[in-house]
């Protein structure tokens, strides 16, 4: 179920003060940008609360009372005044969600501390790691400013329109944030900065790896899965490398794993735009037939650069696989049928789905062993879902444009 932002909680410690909770320090020009923020958050409908578990003085008055003079009052969940569990305990997000109203992605969380994080992940809330005073911890979504908080917010938070594409049905489970096309004016310039980025490394990676995250978060789909992989490049020993740090930070927020090397290239395949160029035929061979599953993937969570001791995915465990962008889903459903080989489930999902292209679901495949390499000869049954059946949002596209187009040029609203 889709969820709008509704609250942001921001912790004290490297959010709005530093130094001790007795004797706070603040920066002028960031009370100043903060109170911006807060005024931001308002102005659009949004709660700011405070979740601390002190209350914290500066000079000999409360920082509460001194920012709510320049602010204006609004909540202060303070533990150590009443009732309110400890950070990082999850009782305390609960708590605070509980007062609030909200749901845990309706919330983000603004916090520098280890604390913070552990408070974040036990509530599984996204959080932004807020750099401006100093930076403690590498988790969580750096932000060195109020302003690059609130263009978060605005550009990815305050979206109507999540899901342009969906198949969900006869065991597959599919999305896609919008439609690809370089050839109509109206998908054009998001099209191309999307290949840009994911083929020459140019365009706007930051742009696109946040919108996608942003809708896994507030869709609820973070909450489905428990581990995330990316499909290969055509090339032999390649992967999804653009959504490998974001990816990596964001499963971290939410006690998943991310695993770079689970679908391995081991021959090159014929990419389909070569193909159709040259009049050759591309199939679901071209993808089964040039892959295979590492049995013990890296493993992020682990100590040092080493693999996992036993294999991740099994049954009961759920993957999702994220590709770049999909024409007729060969590649997605060749990773689909390898893990559910292991007995797990697959969701997939692309950042764009080629126009006006049937997807073309594999269906009954033989048992095999998805962990070697493997010489099939055939795809017996396949069923194919038509493109326009599939459209869920047909506004998700002008959504994703004009983003896009405001991202480099963000500045705070007049009045703001």
């Amino acid at each position: 179920m889709y969820k709008n932002l509704k609250g942001v909680i921001f912790s004290i410690d490297g959010v709005i003060a530093t130094g001790v909770e007795s004797n706070a320090v603040i920066n002028n020009y960031l009370i100043f940008e903060l109170g911006r923020l807060i005024n931001y958050l308002l102005t659009n409908g949004l709660q700011p609360v405070v979740m601390a578990n002190r209350d914290w003085t500066i000079g000999n008055q409360r920082l509460e009372d001194f920012v709510s003079n320049l602010w204006g009052n609004f909540p202060w969940y303070i533990a150590n005044r009443g009732d309110m569990p400890y950070k990082p305990s999850r009782e305390a997000i609960n708590y605070v969600l509980e007062k609030m109203g909200w749901d845990d992605n309706e919330t983000i969380y603004l916090g520098n501390s280890i604390d913070d994080m552990r408070t974040a992940v036990n509530g599984g809330i996204l959080l932004l790691n807020t750099t401006w005073y100093c930076k403690n911890i590498s988790y969580g979504f750096e932000f060195d400013s109020p302003h690059d908080v609130a263009r978060f917010i605005d550009i990815f938070c305050l979206r109507k329109h999540f899901w342009h594409y969906s198949i969900n049905q006869e065991g597959l489970e599919y999305y896609s944030l919008g439609p690809y096309s370089t050839y109509k004016p109206e998908f054009a310039i998001y099209s191309e900065d999307a290949k840009n980025t994911v083929k020459f490394g140019a365009g706007h990676p930051d742009f696109w790896t946040k919108y996608l995250l942003s809708t896994i978060y507030f869709s609820g789909l973070h909450k489905r899965i428990d581990l995330v992989a990316p499909y290969p490049g055509h090339k032999q020993g390649s992967t999804f490398n653009v959504i490998e740090e974001p990816m990596v930070t964001f499963t971290k927020c939410f006690n998943k794993a991310y695993l770079r090397d689970l679908v391995i290239r081991h021959t090159q395949s014929t990419k389909s735009a070569f193909a159709r160029s040259s009049g050759q035929q591309v199939d679901h061979l071209n993808q089964l037939n040039t892959i295979r599953l590492n049995q013990y993937p890296f493993n992020p969570r682990g100590a040092g650069d080493k693999p996992y001791k036993n294999c991740p995915i099994k049954k009961g465990k759920t993957v999702l696989i994220v590709d770049d962008i999909c024409t007729k889903g060969y590649s997605l459903e060749a990773a689909r049928i390898y893990i559910e080989q292991t007995g797990a489930k697959v969701i997939s999902l692309s950042w764009l789905k080629t126009i006006n292209t049937d997807y073309a679901q594999i269906q009954d495949f033989s048992k095999f062993n998805p962990f070697q390499v493997n010489k099939f000869l055939a795809v017996d049954s396949v069923t194919r879902h038509p493109y326009k059946k599939y459209v869920l949002d047909p506004f998700a596209p002008e959504e994703i444009d004009s983003r896009l187009s405001e991202y480099d040029n963000w500045q705070w609203p007049t009045g703001i």
